[in-house]
């Protein structure tokens, strides 16, 4: 509210700080607009949708015949043993509960088929131009694009559209596989990039190098591992991984996660506190400090690389983690960078069906690598001064390296500004990795370049929709000062995300989504634990999962909030009973809700450099700072 603190201090600067949903009037006004969407991915079909929803005039251009992108129904669109990394509830949009009455891990086909389900609960194929690309969207004078298509369903007929008041970027970031790196382009048997990658079939036998360590990564060197006579995954510099099922790994000798995802009779016994997203997402962890957060989690990584009762793959997990949180990084812990929450390839280690080697450079000829300076080979680091050279053969090498954006068919020269540039590429230069400043009307935005740490893509571009459609409608403006708040907020990812560097589409989802739902007006009221004491719990120590944010404000659906909730009952979810939960992050969460915050708020431009000491963790990113009115509820 403009009551509330108006500015904050940042590295000794005197910041302003963005109003909450900042909101224009009237707001009885609906201004319909005409919208273009690109892509019919997760990020697209939800874009699509909340722009019909609204009222808006939208069509989405799709340059294949199906719907889903990496997630479609056909076989190729993903390799064959791709399983999500945050479970059904999660990756659901927030009005659309998974079709299950239970919670699990998808398979790529499962979900695809609730995208189905989607499209076609909410009509959206009818407004969808399939096999349909955009040759050129060109920035008019007047702020409106012109969309020159090219249909191949007929026969190769282009199309104009005229007057766009709004382009809505959906591609994703996962679209143009990067170029061979140049050192790796000098082995001169088999090159491909993970892309390409479906199954193993093909590597019967021989001696393959995977380079990355990644959720691809790890699951294609997982899987090419069982039939390979070698296999080798190289990363550049030390990785983080989490388990999918945190309490069941430390409890179960022989636990395998991938065996557990695929059987039916492992799985439905997992209750919600299984679920990693249980313990990172729960807005009682995320109450509590940075420093007592990654405390929390070098406590357990210590326990789990040197107790000889834990599962092997929990044993190299914790080492391999705590040596990379080394240092500076210690209180940032597994915030500080992408964390692979698949620890299948932690298992190949442990039994020696893989092996990674951490090093900074390579050396490829035709038929070898050559590791000159190796930091860590399996769970054995060696010491700055005395790094190892290893050398490999190989029949085959794998990039799983990554993707980069391609908006040469983006336009903007009419809009150029005084540097002679409107656009910069970077996410993280976009408003909320979402609103570029220059177009704060609302007539470009990117949805689906917000990557959460923990969560899905489809949940924050489902919130950067919501808001876009109250944008365009005029319910909804972007702050005055947006370029001012988007340089803000960039430096500081760019100094807490430290070990993924090149990774910007990075965001932190509590704090994240907590931003958003400010902007959009939706924030959960908290339920009063006297009379509504098993909704409290879940309130709490549940995941943050997208349906909490329908339950009041525009676009409020409250049955799909229940429909979700009713299914998962605190008697037995499993998430009261975990010690570290019970003894730690709900005292010190509260605690600092209810004392600390209050106590350093008047003070806390004293620890702007150190974020960590003085702030909940959901207040340190995305700026979603402590409000005044946040230090008397009960809402975080």
């Amino acid at each position: 509210s403009r009551g509330d603190e108006a500015r904050v201090f940042f590295r000794g600067r005197k910041v302003p700080l963005a109003l909450d949903a900042a909101r224009s009037s009237p707001l009885s006004i609906m201004a319909k607009k005409k919208v273009v969407i690109v892509g019919a991915g997760p990020s697209g079909l939800v874009s699509l949708k909340e722009m019909l929803e609204a009222g808006h005039e939208a069509v989405l251009v799709e340059k294949s015949h199906v719907i889903g992108g990496v997630f479609s129904t056909l076989a190729d669109s993903a390799y064959d043993s791709l399983y999500l990394t945050i479970s059904n509830v999660f990756m659901a949009y927030s009005d659309f509960p998974p079709p299950e009455s239970y919670i699990k891990y998808s398979k790529k086909e499962e979900y695809a088929q609730y995208l189905e389900l989607y499209a076609a609960h909410f009509g959206l194929k009818d407004h969808i131009k399939f096999e349909t690309t955009v040759e050129k969207a060109t920035l008019q004078p007047d702020g409106t694009w012109t969309i020159a298509l090219t249909s191949k369903k007929s026969g190769a007929a282009t199309e104009t559209l005229d007057a766009v008041d709004s382009l809505v970027v959906c591609t994703g970031s996962n679209q143009t596989p990067k170029k061979t790196p140049a050192n790796i382009a000098k082995f001169g048997r088999e090159i491909m990039h993970s892309v390409d990658f479906q199954n193993a079939a093909d590597f019967k036998g021989k001696r393959a190098l995977i380079v990355g360590v990644g959720e691809s990564a790890a699951d294609i060197a997982s899987e090419i591992s069982t039939v390979a006579a070698r296999t080798t995954v190289w990363s550049r510099r030390p990785f983080l991984v989490a388990p999918r099922y945190i309490q069941i790994a430390m409890t179960t000798p022989g636990f395998d996660e991938f065996e557990c995802m695929g059987d039916d009779k492992l799985w439905s016994a997992c209750k919600v506190g299984d679920f990693l997203e249980t313990g990172t997402t729960s807005r009682v962890a995320n109450a509590a400090p940075q420093w007592l957060y990654a405390s929390i989690r070098q406590m357990a990584w210590r326990l789990w690389a040197n107790d000889p009762a834990m599962t092997p793959s929990l044993r190299v997990l914790g080492k391999h983690c705590k040596y990379t949180t080394r240092g500076e990084n210690f209180f940032r812990g597994d915030q500080a960078g992408w964390v692979t929450k698949n620890s299948r390839l932690m298992q190949m280690l442990a039994s020696g069906a893989v092996e990674i080697v951490i090093g900074k450079t390579a050396d490829f000829s035709a038929d070898a690598v050559t590791f000159t300076d190796v930091e860590a080979h399996d769970s054995t680091f060696f010491a700055e001064n005395n790094r190892q050279t290893l050398t490999r053969d190989l029949d085959i090498v794998v990039c799983c390296t990554g993707y980069t954006n391609d908006f040469s068919w983006i336009d903007v020269s009419a809009k150029n500004d005084a540097d002679g540039a409107a656009l910069d590429w970077c996410p993280r230069t976009w408003y909320k990795h979402c609103w570029p400043p220059a177009f704060a009307e609302g007539n470009l935005a990117f949805i689906g370049w917000a990557r959460p740490h923990q969560g899905g893509i489809p949940q924050t571009s489902e919130l950067c929709a919501r808001f876009h459609a109250l944008l365009l409608s005029g319910d909804r403006a972007l702050p005055k000062n947006v370029a001012a708040l988007t340089k803000l907020e960039a430096d500081t990812e760019n100094d807490f995300y430290r070990l993924s560097p090149g990774l910007t589409s990075l965001v932190d989802w509590p704090s994240y989504a907590q931003a958003l739902v400010r902007m959009i007006g939706c924030e959960p009221r908290t339920p009063w634990a006297i009379f509504q004491p098993a909704t409290w719990v879940k309130y709490w120590v549940y995941p943050l999962w997208p349906c909490w944010f329908r339950l009041r404000g525009p676009g409020a659906k409250p049955a799909q909030f229940h429909a979700v909730m009713n299914r998962f009952p605190v008697i037995g979810s499993k998430v009261l009973v975990d010690p570290i939960t019970l003894a730690l992050a709900m005292p010190w969460g509260f605690a600092q809700k209810f004392i600390v915050n209050p106590a350093l708020f008047p003070f806390k431009w004293l620890f702007s450099r150190t974020s960590f000491v003085a702030k909940s963790k959901i207040n340190i990113l995305h700026g979603n700072h402590l409000r005044i009115r946040d230090l008397f509820n009960w809402s975080v």
